[in-house]
């Protein structure tokens, strides 16, 4: 057992339900319109389907689906868990049991848990593919649809990885393959551009640029363009103050020093003026020290000067043609040197690209070759096995064959094949494509046949039949039961049908009843036992008024056993 309980709260027209689901087959049935399907529509929507606010039961603000799976014997889903710390923490040993939950609410976003804790959707549909294979009523359309068709042959396949890795590979040749293109169209334009900028290069390669030589050479230019200036300025103020015969300012101050020593004698406060004069006459004498030493730096050099003039010039020239400042000169130089050196690179990359695109391509040859010869291996098996399933379904003489055709040049995320299912469904009549050839009720029958061999060979614990027999009765329809009786055996299964022929194989029966009243429209599931099953198996079979002629035969129904129909087809 895998689905052990199945709690529907506020989804469309169920305002409450509960469902205990045990291992075999169980059968769920109901008048048209009462909610069968809509069972599963909420088991569906808790697997991660699509949400919508009309699934809402109308007059309420969300709807609240959960279900609760024994996983004492799943390795597979206990491992996930683990790898996630998604595990309950209930008294129970969290081993054995995984309970998921969605809440759908009106105008704000879903919620979604894994043993009560707050997950994402992603992992709600992750954790539902390992426990639950769902088939719904309309996979016989989808059939039509390559890749549906794909899709079956690559699920017995089993090379998922290989599958994944073609995928990344077709991915990767196709961006190379465009990035070719593109560099072959900016091929041209990136050559003229390379000539411009080989010969900016040149020019400032020449002009050999220092980093902080702009700055540098106006400080110097301000030097030599005011040496004159400067050497007669600094003259005269040493002259004034240290030199001139009738007035010096150091042997005066020093005089007011020594004057003020005497009199501090006879008056202590005078000792801070006289310190205060002593710490002036220090700086003063600095001061003529600084202006000896700065005088005799300047040189008055018309050669330099004209030289620095020149080379400001240049650089104020270049700073032009480049639209830069003339201090950022040299940071222009090297993003220069970095843009050419790019475009140098583009223009040789077709080269490289095309080596990285032949590698790629080798690779993917590799893969596609051993997905297509396993494809080739699956399909032949896979047509006899539908095969013989057709010849059980009323379809005697009726055979298919799944074609796989390689195109080595095909590069796609599927792979170098084109499958095709070509079906003939009457003895003696030539195969031809499934699109062109099976009726609706051929074509559902079909679907059904590939249904029972994938959840035969599925390692998923719990699978789910939502209407499957559409378009097959009487003896097709016992047979149905039988084969889906059969899959109960090693695999819990869950199947809402219409049909009594199959309801009749069920292990255990749900019934769906619609209620009405004033106020409000709900459904209600029971659980049928003895006398109950039988009136439903009655109701279902037909007629204005179930007498007691519909009831034995019903009773007759209930009583054949799954390997009694298939014997004897």
């Amino acid at each position: 057992m895998a689905l052990k309980e199945l709690s529907i709260r506020n989804f469309a027209i169920i305002k409450q339900l509960e469902i205990e689901i045990d291992d075999g087959l169980t059968v769920v049935t109901g008048e048209t319109g009462a909610g069968k399907s809509i069972v599963l529509g909420a088991l569906n929507l808790l697997l991660g389907a699509r949400a919508d606010i009309d699934m809402i039961r109308h007059g309420e603000d969300k709807c609240d689906i959960s279900a609760l799976f024994d996983i004492s014997n799943l390795s597979n889903v206990t491992s996930w868990l683990e790898q996630r710390d998604l595990f309950g923490g209930d008294d129970e040993a969290p081993q054995r049991h995984c309970l998921i939950r969605r809440v759908v609410r009106a105008n704000k976003p879903t919620k979604c848990y894994i043993n009560d804790q707050a997950t994402t959707l992603a992992s709600l549909k992750e954790i539902g593919q390992l426990l639950v294979d769902l088939h719904g009523q309309h996979e016989h359309q989808s059939l039509l649809r390559r890749p549906s068709q794909r899709r079956i042959v690559d699920q017995f396949a089993n090379h998922q990885a290989e599958l994944d890795d073609l995928a990344k590979l077709a991915s990767q040749i196709h961006r190379l393959e465009r990035e070719l293109k593109a560099v072959a169209e900016g091929n041209s334009d990136n050559a003229d551009r390379m000539e411009l900028m080989s010969f900016q290069l040149n020019e400032l390669d020449e002009a050999n640029i220092a980093p902080d030589e702009y700055s540098d050479l106006n400080q110097a230019m301000g030097l030599l363009s005011n040496a004159q200036q400067l050497i007669e300025g600094i003259e005269l103020a040493e002259d004034q103050l240290f030199h001139n015969e009738s007035s010096n300012v150091t042997t005066d101050l020093g005089k007011q020093i020594n004057l003020l020593t005497e009199l501090a004698e006879h008056d202590k406060s005078l000792n801070q003026s006289t310190d205060l004069l002593n710490s002036a006459l220090a700086q003063i004498e600095e001061a003529q020290g600084s202006l000896s030493a700065s005088l005799a730096k300047i040189e008055k050099d018309p050669e330099r000067l004209q030289e620095v003039s020149q080379r400001l010039d240049t650089l104020i020239n270049l700073a032009r043609k480049h639209r830069c400042p003339e201090n950022l000169l040299s940071d222009r130089h090297q993003t220069l040197r970095e843009d050419y050196a790019r475009l140098e690179n583009e223009y040789l990359q077709p080269e490289k690209l095309q080596a990285q695109l032949q590698l790629l391509r080798s690779q993917y040859s590799k893969v596609a070759l051993t997905v297509s010869k396993k494809r080739k291996e699956v399909a032949n098996s896979l047509s006899i096995k539908i095969t013989d399933q057709m010849q059980g379904l009323g379809m005697q003489g009726g055979r298919i064959e799944i074609q796989v055709i390689d195109n080595p040049e095909l590069i796609s995320e599927n792979g170098i094949d084109e499958i095709n299912y070509l079906v003939s469904t009457n003895q003696g009549m030539p195969l031809k494509p499934l699109q062109k050839t099976a009726s609706g009720g051929e074509l559902s029958r079909i679907s059904l046949a590939i249904q029972v061999i994938t959840s035969e060979q599925s390692s998923t614990p719990s699978l789910v039949f939502d209407e499957v027999d559409v378009g097959v009765g009487g003896k097709v329809a016992g047979i149905v039961g039988a084969k889906l009786a059969k899959l109960g055996e090693h695999a819990q299964v869950l199947c809402i049908t219409h049909l009594p022929q199959v309801a009749c194989e069920g292990d255990h029966h749900l019934a769906v009843n619609k209620v009405s009243s004033a106020n409000e429209t709900y459904s209600t599931l029971v659980n049928l036992q003895g006398e109950q099953r039988t009136e439903e198996i009655a109701r279902m079979l037909g007629g204005t008024e179930i007498t007691d002629s519909v009831r034995a035969t019903a009773r007759e129904m209930l009583g054949h056993s799954a390997t009694d129909i298939l014997a004897a087809s």
